[in-house]
């Protein structure tokens, strides 16, 4: 019988695609270098290009690989328990293994759904009694100086330092 991983890795090789992993590194039996462990822990992102030598071999308890970390290439193994997403690396479409997930990964996706649903949801209108208009009021003698054009070319002149600060930034090809 044919491991769902290795089905979806092999069915994303057949139409062209790059599988990309995510990967408990610190599940029992994974073999990959220390500072790839210690550093990504139990959110290991593998992309299997199948453009690179990967030499890929496929076991009843998981796979094996050739990779290259920062120039560094090792032979890694993954058990097929240590791996909780396989995906199109373009398009992020493939299967999530719900039982291999770590729990922090759940977490942090229930936190990250329960955001995005806040921030997605569309706010409600409801009626609004209307407000008494307050009368308006008596004008008052004031002290204070009207504006004088010299005030108000101050403050144009407050506005034009302000904008000069500012840059434009031309994007595109360089």
């Amino acid at each position: 019988m044919v491991h769902p991983v290795q089905s979806v890795i092999e069915s994303l090789y057949a139409a062209g695609r790059c599988p990309r992993l995510h990967v408990n590194a610190a599940f029992e039996g994974v073999v990959c270098p220390d500072f790839i462990r210690e550093q990504w822990q139990e959110r290991l992102i593998i992309d299997l290009d199948p453009s690179y030598p990967l030499d890929l071999t496929f076991e009843a308890d998981g796979l094996a690989a050739d990779l290259s970390f920062g120039g560094y290439v090792t032979r890694c193994t993954f058990p097929y328990g240590a791996v909780y997403v396989v995906a199109d690396r373009s398009t992020g479409r493939g299967i999530v293994l719900d039982q291999n997930m770590p729990e922090s990964v759940k977490r942090a996706r229930s936190n990250k759904t329960a955001l995005s649903a806040l921030s997605t949801s569309k706010p409600t209108l409801q009626p609004v009694a209307p407000e008494p208009v307050p009368a308006a009021p008596a004008p008052v003698a004031s002290s204070a100086p009207s504006p004088t054009p010299s005030a108000s070319n101050a403050d144009d002149e407050q506005v034009k330092k302000r904008r000069a600060g500012f840059r434009v930034i031309d994007g595109g090809n360089s």
